[in-house]
C-alpha cells in the first residue's frame, strides 16, 4: 500500500539559506540577488510576466488510441466479471478461489452433478420409529472419519423409479409394503416417481439428466436376470446397494442406489402359499443394504447372510436402520 505523505510547509523562500548554522544574505556569493537593485534614476521597470504554458492540441489518431484502449479495459473487466475472478478478487475471499467451482456454476448439460440442495429441507423429515428394544446385531456397510454410518441425507426424500417388465403381476403391493417398513424404520421419506425402461448396470452413473432431468437419479428396483447382473447367478436372490458422494468440507452421503431382484427365483417364492409375505421381506432385506447395512452373523436378524424365516425388521436390524435415519443434512451436494 502506498503511504499518504504531507508536504512540510512552504519551500524556504530564495531570499535566504542555512549553511552550516549561519545565514548568507542575499548578494552573497552564495546566494546571489537574483534582482539586483537598479541605480535611483532609473525607473524601476517591472519584470513582464511569464507566458502561459501552452499545450499541444491532441491529434486524432491519439484520441481514436485512448478510445481503443479503453474498449479492450472494458473488455478484460466483463470477461472477468461473468468469469467469477473479478468477484473473487473485489472480496478478497482466498478460501473461496481455493474451492472447486459449485455444479450450479456450469450451465446445464456440461455439468457432473445436479444443482445442489434440491429438496432439501432445514429439518429432518421425519425421525424413526421408538425403540422397544435395542440390540447390537447390526452391521454397517461403510463408516465415516467420524464413526457414523453412511446414509441418505434425512432432510430430503429419496425417490424411487421400478422397471418392472420381469415382475410378477402383484408385484406393486410388495414394494409398497416393503418400501413402508423401511420408512417407518429409519424416518427416511421416500416418493415412487413411476416406472423406467432402465435396466440395473454396474457403472450406473448417479446422474442421468437426459433420463430424469436435472437430478440426481432415483433409486432403481428392477427385476432382473443373471445375463443382465452376473452377480445374481447362483442362490442370491436380490442385490442392493448404493453411490455416495464426498465433499471437499468432510461431508459424504449415499445420493442414489440399486434394488436388482432375480426375476426367475423370485416368481419362484411368490407362487408358494406365503410367497408375498417372503417376497415383502427379499425385497426388505435388500433395501436394507440400499441405506446402508451389511449382513449379520445373527441368524435371528432380516439382515442375516442366508435365507431363513425372519419376515421383519428385528431388534438388530432397527437399531441400525434407526441410525441410518438420522445422518447429517446439507445443502451443499
Amino acid at each position: 500500500m502506498l503511504a499518504n505523505t504531507a508536504d512540510g510547509g512552504a519551500p524556504p523562500p530564495v531570499a535566504a539559506a542555512t549553511s552550516g548554522g549561519s545565514m548568507e544574505p542575499y548578494g552573497s556569493s552564495k546566494w546571489p540577488d537574483p534582482d539586483p537593485p537598479r541605480p535611483h534614476y532609473l525607473p524601476a521597470v517591472p519584470r513582464p510576466p511569464d507566458p502561459p504554458p501552452t499545450r499541444e492540441p491532441i491529434k486524432h489518431s491519439s484520441i481514436a488510441a485512448i478510445v481503443f484502449l479503453l474498449g479492450i479495459l472494458g473488455l478484460v473487466c466483463a470477461g472477468a466479471y461473468f468469469s467469477g475472478e473479478l468477484q473473487q478478487f473485489m472480496s478478497g475471499s482466498s478460501a473461496a478461489q481455493s474451492q472447486p467451482a459449485r455444479p450450479g456454476l456450469v450451465p446445464f448439460g456440461q455439468r457432473q452433478d445436479p444443482l445442489p440442495g434440491l429438496e432439501e429441507a432445514d429439518a429432518p423429515l421425519g425421525t424413526p420409529a421408538p425403540l422397544n428394544r435395542t440390540s447390537g446385531s447390526y452391521k454397517f456397510l461403510a463408516v465415516k472419519e467420524d464413526g457414523t454410518p453412511l446414509a441418505y441425507s434425512p432432510c430430503r426424500p429419496i425417490h424411487y423409479v421400478v422397471n418392472s417388465d420381469l415382475a410378477p403381476p402383484s408385484w406393486q403391493p410388495l414394494v409398497d409394503e416393503a418400501i413402508r417398513r423401511a420408512s417407518v424404520a429409519t424416518g427416511l421419506r421416500f416418493i415412487y416417481d413411476g416406472p423406467t425402461s432402465e435396466v440395473p448396470s454396474t457403472n450406473r452413473s448417479g446422474y442421468q439428466p437426459d433420463r430424469y432431468g436435472d437430478r440426481w437419479a432415483p433409486v432403481l428396483i428392477a427385476w432382473s436376470t443373471p445375463e443382465q447382473v452376473p452377480r445374481l447367478t447362483g442362490q442370491t436372490v436380490g442385490l442392493g446397494g448404493s453411490s455416495s458422494i464426498g465433499l471437499s468440507n468432510g461431508y459424504k452421503a449415499y445420493v442414489t442406489g440399486t434394488v436388482s431382484l432375480d426375476a426367475p427365483q423370485f416368481a419362484g417364492i411368490v407362487d408358494t402359499s406365503s410367497g408375498e409375505e417372503v417376497g415383502v421381506a427379499v425385497i426388505m432385506h435388500e433395501l436394507g443394504h440400499l441405506l446402508g447395512l451389511d449382513h449379520v452373523d445373527d441368524p435371528r436378524q432380516l439382515m442375516f447372510g442366508e435365507a431363513s424365516w425372519v419376515r421383519e425388521y428385528a431388534a438388530g436390524d432397527r437399531t441400525g436402520l434407526a441410525q441410518l435415519g438420522m445422518g447429517p443434512c446439507s445443502k451443499d451436494f
